[in-house]
């Protein structure tokens, strides 16, 4: 077995890079066997293994702005158990600071699309349905056989307003109705 050099770091740079407190330091190094050294009587410990332990995963010194739980849920209209997978699943950078989760606001509103939802050049599957009489399979339909991209936020279809509604025209035109023939 190879022995590989580790990386060590003080109980105080831990507590100041994973912003934890020194009870939650010694409780989780012990509980997920971290390896720990003692010199002059301060704890020193494994980087690579802080990391791991405590969810470096992004830069998170490159994030400008942060959410806490509540901010995310009614910024977004998420729930709480959302909001967690969310970040788990997207990688959404995250901190915690003193006990309190906070979470990176330009990665969720990239997730979210919070800007193409409230933009007036796109309809909703469901918009799109009301508007020519049929249903959201419809719409689906019809747009994937006229390659129409859909963009995909959150749980609705966005489809661009001009393609759709030339479609719709064209087959007006051609049909005499909007129906799928």
């Amino acid at each position: 077995m190879e022995s590989e050099v580790l990386d060590y770091i003080s109980g105080e740079e831990v507590m100041n890079i994973y912003k934890v407190k020194k009870s939650w330091l010694y409780t989780s190094a012990k509980r997920n066997h971290v390896p720990v050294c003692r010199i002059a009587g301060k704890n020193y410990y494994s980087r690579k293994h802080m990391d791991k332990l405590f969810g470096v995963s992004a830069d998170v010194e490159a994030v400008s702005e942060w959410l806490t739980m509540k901010e995310a849920q009614e910024l977004f209209g998420m729930s709480a158990a959302s909001v967690r997978s969310n970040a788990y699943r997207h990688h959404i950078p995250t901190k915690r600071e003193y006990g309190q989760t906070y979470y990176s606001k330009d990665h969720f509103e990239q997730l979210r699309r919070t800007d193409l939802v409230a933009d007036d050049s796109y309809y909703t599957a469901k918009e799109a349905a009301e508007k020519y009489g049929m249903s959201t399979a419809n719409v689906g339909i019809i747009a994937k056989k006229n390659s129409i991209a859909m963009v995909k936020v959150g749980v609705k279809n966005l489809i661009p307003k001009a393609d759709f509604d030339r479609i719709m025209e064209e087959r007006l035109a051609l049909y005499g109705s909007y129906s799928i023939v």
